[in-house]
């Protein structure tokens, strides 16, 4: 009788292997691909998982150092594919929405978002919907945004530090600063003067609604979950009066994102104009952006504010001073007015936010669902897996950066032939962030406004430890994230602007092949037969960059296609783009140009 049920629970347990087991990934030629190798954390079976729940950045770099830069921890039930390091991450970033899926897995996030929105709708629609907020910040649009920033940076101050010295914490202050300037140019002055302190409770719920339970049971009956879920239908009745009142306009005022949803519409059959966005689809727009801005933001500038802080002997601080110092209003304290043109001048200021973003990413993990066998190398990455990329762990990798844990911002100036997906701050490839130049803009436009005004100094000689217990890493609030602040003196401005410093030693600011990229040749007569927005390629440097995947993306627009098919190393070098441009492009890079 035990022999009896022995077997059939042996033929049980075998017909569930079987079940779930993965179908093997085949090349062309029909060799079955082996799979990427487990990492089990030395305990059978559920080892990597523990290790993964117990601390998962912890358990990304333990299964790097065992396995390599491909590995899969199982997940009983669920296997977790990890491409970590540039060369991994092009399988991730070059692979198309047929190939990988975002919606299986981004899809807790509808209960914020709205149904029908971003990754709750079907490809067709998200598309247009993501030229919606592509659109939305694109230059000219950032380009009003800057005295708007500025303005609500002098107004917090004015109100939170009004003293002539004292001690803040700069998560906190981060924080609020982040929110307020993004709902204002976001959602409308009408919406900051008279409805804020709704927006901003009502924000808070939603916020605290997405935990990491969300992610496995979004609908889970807690209170946090019902806290959010009636938070959202609030915030979609608050915002129909504003859309119904904006639309009543005769002209609509659109210089607000607010504004230009209500004015853009959907493609209709046989190129007709389609239907307006609904109150429910704006609402749903407005929160993901605030949402995506106001945490990646907050963090990566708290993150970049203290290491600037904790690293002054090394002279950073002081370099960014001096070239913020440029734009002070050195007879009445502060900065004066500026312009976008003035941001894209701050090239050290932004890369101390660029390394500040390379050391803790907001975001530990981006994921994608498997939907047609991937190969890496000598590997094959099934369908139905989660492949997963770590910004965290692959942007600290010394074998790609110079001693990668620490903070230097002078890297930037001297990298120039990175290898692609080196730097995935704000993702990578086709589905790259689209509002990462509004975050260096944003960041930009207040470190002027604040350094320009305050002295600031660390509380605490130690960094803050990371939360990793929080969707969107940031610091753990301690005495570590306090800093004092003192109103700078003209004199102490003057200070800065004459600090005797020498330039950077700067690396040729001639373009160089990412490192460990193929580079194969291709005539200018090839390049010139790719020459729209649906196939676009382009020279800089006399390399060649296929950029159709960019195209949505680009903060220009339609600009990038002037020399579409042609060379555009004199563009590419205008002063409009700001410097993190550079690793951008990197990552569309294809070969390089036969000479003539």
């Amino acid at each position: 009788m035990l022999l009896v049920i022995a077997a059939s629970l042996a033929a049980v347990l075998l017909g569930l292997y079987l079940y779930l087991a993965p179908k093997p990934v085949k090349t062309k030629d029909g060799k079955t691909l082996a799979l990427p190798p487990v990492y089990t954390g030395g305990i059978p079976v559920i080892g990597g998982l523990m290790k993964f729940i117990s601390h998962p950045l912890k358990a990304v770099h333990a299964g790097y150092e065992e396995k390599g830069d491909c590995f899969t921890i199982d997940m009983i039930g669920k296997r977790l594919t990890f491409l970590i390091g540039p060369k991994a991450g092009e399988v991730f970033f070059n692979s198309t929405d047929a190939e990988l899926g975002q919606e299986e897995v981004y899809k807790f996030m509808t209960a914020v978002f709205g149904k029908g929105i971003v990754y709750d709708a079907p490809a067709h629609i998200r598309h247009q919907q993501f030229k919606f907020l592509g659109k939305g910040l694109k230059t000219e649009r950032l380009k009003s945004y800057v005295p708007l920033i500025v303005e609500e940076a002098r107004r917090y101050l004015d109100e939170k530090l009004d003293k002539e010295s004292g001690e803040i914490d700069i998560l906190d202050t981060m924080s609020e600063m982040l929110i307020l300037t993004s709902s204002r140019c976001l959602m409308g002055k009408d919406v900051r003067e008279n409805l804020f302190g709704q927006v901003a409770n009502l924000y808070h719920d939603l916020d605290q609604g997405i935990t990491p339970l969300s992610v496995f049971m979004p609908n889970a009956p807690t209170a946090a979950h019902r806290r959010r879920d009636e938070a959202r239908k609030e915030m979609v009745e608050l915002f129909r009066k504003v859309i119904k009142k904006r639309r009543a306009q005769t002209d609509i005022d659109t210089s607000d994102m607010l504004g230009f949803l209500c004015t853009v519409r959907y493609k209709g059959e046989k190129g007709k104009e389609g239907r307006l966005l609904t109150v429910d689809e704006i609402t749903g727009f407005l929160i993901a952006l605030l949402f995506a801005g106001q945490h990646t933001s907050s963090v990566t500038s708290t993150w970049t504010i203290l290491f600037l802080l904790n690293t002054n002997k090394r002279g950073y601080l002081d370099r960014m001073l001096k070239e913020l110092g440029q734009y002070a209003d050195v007879k009445n304290g502060g900065c004066r007015d500026i312009d976008y043109d003035d941001t894209t001048k701050l090239e050290f200021t932004e890369s101390c936010i660029q390394e500040g973003l390379r050391m803790f990413p907001p975001l530990i993990l981006l994921m994608r669902q498997v939907r047609k066998g991937r190969q890496y190398g000598k590997y094959g990455i099934p369908k139905g897996d989660v492949v997963v990329t770590s910004p965290a762990a692959s942007m600290r990798l010394d074998s790609v950066f110079k001693k990668a844990d620490l903070y230097n911002p002078e890297r930037w100036a001297r990298s120039k032939n990175l290898p692609r997906y080196s730097f995935i701050g704000f993702g990578g490839g086709r589905h790259a962030c689209l509002g990462g130049a509004f975050a260096y803009l944003q960041m930009k436009c207040i470190f002027t406004v604040l350094f320009n005004r305050y002295r600031l100094e660390p509380v605490s000689e130690q960094m803050p430890t990371p939360n990793y217990a929080a969707m969107v890493v940031g610091p753990k609030h301690s005495k570590a994230t306090r800093v004092k602040y003192r109103r700078r003196t003209s004199e102490d401005i003057k200070a800065s602007i004459n600090l005797d410093i020498a330039p950077l030693m700067v690396a040729d600011t001639k373009l160089q092949p990412p490192a460990g990229a193929e580079h194969k040749e291709y005539t200018m007569e090839e390049v010139s037969k790719h020459n729209s927005e649906k196939d676009l390629w382009i020279v800089i440097d006399g390399l060649v960059f296929d950029v159709t995947d960019y195209f949505g993306q680009h903060p220009g627009g339609v600009g990038i296609l002037n020399n579409a098919g042609g060379d555009s190393t004199v563009g590419f070098k205008g002063p409009q783009h700001p410097s993190h441009v550079l690793t951008t492009v990197m990552q569309f890079y294809k070969g390089k140009l036969k000479e003539a």
